[in-house]
């Protein structure tokens, strides 16, 4: 991906300077809109013939548990008043992932430099991904970085159980499907050819089941590396048409709409929002600045258009229930516990509520997921195999037919 170096005025009016990768130059201006930052110059820098690759850098990951223990010993540090720089440069030599170490030096040279933390981060977003850098932004904006660090460990270890949850009840029906795929391709490869060549040898008619098998195992067998690139070819287009801002926008929306996975993404969206707004809110920033940094961290554009539509309609001094209940993607019960929230004063604590409650929905969602997906599973397999039985089975009947019709004739 390109390196573009920029100079741009932050809020306060002063130049800051660094580098940022992105697709082309509107790609970085709208990062650095986001990072709350008025453009000055942008420039692409050319790779020249002495420059090499940094394979490392492209190929870099950072186990979910080590990104999690630098945030922890890093809001524990920043909590205690040690000087950003001292930190990065502490956690810089503490971290036991190399990847992580550095992109921490990388990130500690542009603080010295002048650059931002959340526009430092944002240079490696294979290790600190958006939802990580629009939080940092947002503590850094709203002055309240050790309360959004304190969420991200909770945010990130949320998430660590919930992906091992989910990879726990996917195991199971991953098996299943892989036994059944190398079942049909033995017996399509081993069995099936023998019983049709002994059914052709008798002159029986082949049944249109084992004809469509035999037709999907041989072009499979003489064009599989079509399929190959087809499929990654659907897969290349799929993915950047989602990098554009329309396709994220497309793809966000849809997936709140997924069968089975779509109303735990929901919920956690709905958390995640609750759990931003609440934090902010505490600290006294103005709930129109604290929805504008919120739609930045909820990590889901079709959620984020719909805060942002919120937040006008909050400009217009409409308050805040009314609006939500228009927009559309919040729940009657976060709508009137926000109300609620609003009318007796306590809107941190409905705010706190609403997260706790969807933080636990989505854990009892995950644990019945095995459940869910099995009466899914059961249909599908079973259609697999009977259509599997009825495609082996058929010839065998055909033959034995065939041969007790030899035998009638035989005995004539």
């Amino acid at each position: 991906m390109p390196l573009f170096r920029y100079k741009v005025r932050d809020k306060e009016g002063q130049i800051v300077s660094g580098t940022l990768e992105g697709t082309d130059v509107n790609t970085v201006v709208e990062r650095l809109d986001t990072l709350g930052y008025i453009p000055i110059t942008i420039k692409e820098e050319k790779a020249g013939p002495g420059m090499a690759i940094d394979i490392g850098r492209v190929f870099q990951r950072v186990k979910a548990v080590d990104l999690i223990n630098f945030t922890r010993q890093f809001v524990t540090l920043h909590r205690a008043g040690l000087p950003m720089l001292s930190a990065i440069g502490a956690l810089q030599a503490q971290t036991r992932s190399k990847p992580l170490a550095r992109a921490l030096d990388d990130i500690r040279k542009d603080l010295m430099g002048g650059s931002a933390l959340s526009a430092a981060m944002a240079k490696f977003p294979r290790i600190f991904n958006e939802l990580y850098v629009n939080s940092i932004w947002a503590g850094e904006t709203g002055g309240v970085l050790d309360e959004i660090l304190d969420r991200l460990v909770m945010l990130l270890e949320h998430e660590r159980k919930l992906r091992s949850d989910v990879t726990a009840a996917m195991r199971y029906p991953i098996i299943i499907m892989v036994a059944f795929v190398i079942a049909v391709i033995v017996l399509a490869t081993f069995v099936l050819p023998k019983f049709t060549q002994l059914l052709q040898t008798v002159g029986g008619k082949m049944p249109l089941p084992t004809q469509v098998l035999i037709a999907v195992t041989d072009f499979m067998a003489a064009y599989w590396y079509i399929v190959f690139l087809f499929i990654a070819g659907i897969a290349v287009l799929f993915y950047l048409f989602i990098r554009t801002t329309a396709g994220r926008l497309w793809w966000d929306r849809t997936k709140l709409r997924l069968p089975i996975f779509g109303p735990i993404i929901y919920k956690m969206a709905l958390s995640r929002f609750a759990r931003m707004f609440e934090t902010l809110d505490r600290t006294g920033l103005p709930i129109l600045r604290s929805l504008n940094l919120v739609s930045k961290t909820v990590a889901n554009a079709h959620m984020a258009v719909a805060i942002d539509r919120l937040a006008e309609s909050v400009r217009r001094g409409r308050g805040l229930a009314a609006p939500m209940r228009e927009v559309g993607v919040f729940t009657p019960m976060v709508v009137q516990m926000v109300a609620t929230g609003e009318e007796s004063g306590a809107l941190d604590e409905m705010l706190k509520q609403i997260s706790d409650y969807y933080d636990s929905e989505v854990e009892y969602a995950v644990k019945n997921l095995t459940g869910m997906i099995e009466p899914i599973l059961i249909l599908m397999m079973g259609a697999g195999a009977i259509f599997l039985i009825v495609a082996i089975i058929m010839p065998y009947m055909s033959i034995l037919s065939s041969f007790g019709a030899g035998g009638g004739y035989g005995m004539n």
